[in-house]
């Protein structure tokens, strides 16, 4: 058995797990942070646009609503998303929530398009007092036409291509063969579970999440015609480095390969990406500290990444990283959701608007280190 602890201001705090009071608390943490979804796989660059929490399904496309699911998201690559979520102490978890998540997957993707989809996105976006345009935007991060991606949401539907989702703080064991079953004999969809356990100090407030997958067994991959492991080698720095002067013009290209030795020479620590088709990098200044800072190089732009730093970072931190990123030009048309308070977003900055001339990658090196110092240490230096 692990044991968790959290080092803070030097004293060692063990950390208990809490259990969820109500279903509810789990679910908008999912609303707010889809990133617990990637689990400990290492698909870290993995992100879900939620369509609509509580979507209706009906039995046939001019009926009314029959059924209604915890969530629908889509992925990056416009896979259509169900979740269903579950206290480990609500007895439906181990038999019934399965008939009911097969029952929306059958149904949903027969009577669901891309119109649908995409309209049940609009108007649950506009009803959260958000532009779905933006959302949608930074989202695919400008490296997309948002009609071929709603048109690839309908393509999968046609196709069957989904992804089954059971989450809860503890999976029992029961439901864990059953997801395993399933995931082995299903080509075309992936079904997994995901446990979202919370810690807090003892006595006092949850501060910790720990999600992990449950599902992706060799068996499962090898019918779906994925090799283990699901990613592949982290990409080489010459690789990312190549690429971006090969997709830019020679000025922005340099440019852009100077932002990433620019960080990495401020102290940043780097972690490659493994995604399949193109190469990445990720930065992490002052990891797992109250000013953690956390960026993505892609070949489309910078990210920077709110929604990973958030458990971190206090309200006041979150509101000076966000000062510090409208500091760098150009970046403003990006920063409208944190600049409102708004921390489960990582907007992408297009290098053609941010890398400006010779100066800005050394810039926003310094920005963002800035941003990893805190308040109170930069009054004592």
């Amino acid at each position: 058995m692990s044991a968790m602890f959290r080092i803070r201001d030097g004293v060692l705090s063990r950390m208990v797990e809490v259990p969820y009071e109500a279903e509810n608390i789990l679910q908008q943490l999912l609303a707010d942070y889809p990133g617990l979804l990637a689990g400990d796989s290492e698909e870290t660059e993995s992100d879900w646009l939620l369509i609509e929490r509580e979507i209706g399904i009906a039995e046939s496309e001019d009926g009314g609503t029959r059924w209604s699911l915890d969530h629908l998201f889509v992925d990056r690559d416009a896979v259509p998303t169900l979740v269903e979520v579950k206290r480990s102490s609500d007895s439906r978890i181990r038999r019934e929530v399965v008939g009911q998540m097969l029952d929306y997957a059958a149904n949903g993707s027969a009577v669901w398009s891309q119109e649908s989809i995409r309209a049940s996105f609009e108007s649950a976006s506009s009803r959260d007092g958000k532009d779905p345009e933006s959302e949608l935007e930074s989202f695919l991060g400008g490296g997309e036409d948002p009609d071929e991606f709603w048109n690839k949401v309908g393509e999968n539907l046609k196709l069957g291509k989904l992804r089954l989702v059971f989450v809860a703080d503890e999976i029992p064991r029961e439901l864990r063969r059953v997801i395993e079953f399933l995931n082995e004999q299903m080509e075309s969809t992936e079904v997994i579970g995901i446990e979202v356990k919370q810690f807090a100090e003892e006595g006092g407030e949850a501060t910790t999440l720990m999600s992990s997958v449950i599902g992706r067994t060799e068996t499962s991959r090898q019918v779906k015609g994925v090799s283990s492991p699901a990613v592949r080698e982290p990409w080489s720095v010459d690789e990312f480095e190549s690429r971006l002067r090969d997709d830019y013009p020679p000025d922005l290209g340099a440019r852009a390969v100077e932002l990433h030795r620019a960080l990495v020479r401020a102290g940043a620590s780097l972690f490659p990406g493994r995604g399949p088709t193109e190469p990445s990098m990720n930065y992490w200044f002052s990891s797992g500290s109250p000013a953690a800072v956390s960026l993505s190089m892609y070949m489309n732009g910078l990210a920077i990444n709110f929604d990973w730093v958030r458990p971190y970072r206090s309200d006041s931190e979150m509101e000076r990283l966000a000062e510090l990123a409208a500091r760098i030009p150009g970046s403003e048309p990006y920063l409208g959701k944190p600049r409102r308070g708004i921390w489960n977003v990582r907007p992408g900055l297009r290098y053609g608007d941010i890398l400006v001339d010779d100066d800005s990658p050394e810039l926003i090196a310094s920005l963002m280190l800035e941003a990893s110092k805190p308040v109170e240490k930069q009054t004592k230096e």
